[in-house]
């Protein structure tokens, strides 16, 4: 059986071009984003941090991880980068602006 997943990387899209795409992610405590999958390079800052549980899809096995505020990430997608499903364990909000990069260089 074949699983589809989310292309949706955020909560809220916020602005989309032929070259960019920008989302907004935005957690309260206990809540999650589902199992979503990356086919654009992207990168995030951290506009408020906290630690999130990221699930992977077979629920197997979950990480936690603290980021901070201004912290910034850059992943490449390939072929396609499974992200697993996030959860806000922190006991404050938890946001990210995400940019997706739709033309390569």
């Amino acid at each position: 059986m074949t699983r589809h997943f989310s292309e949706d990387v955020g909560t809220k899209l916020l602005f989309e071009n032929e070259r960019v795409r920008v989302w907004d992610l935005r957690l309260a405590p206990g809540e999650s984003l589902p199992a979503h999958v990356h086919r654009l390079d992207f990168c995030f800052i951290v506009v408020q941090g906290g630690a999130l549980r990221h699930v992977h899809p077979d629920a197997a096995r979950s990480e936690d991880v603290r980021y901070v505020d201004d912290q910034v990430v850059f992943l490449k997608a390939g072929d396609g980068l499974l992200h697993e499903r996030l959860v806000n364990v922190g006991d404050a909000p938890y946001r990210n602006l995400i940019v997706e990069l739709k033309e390569r260089a």
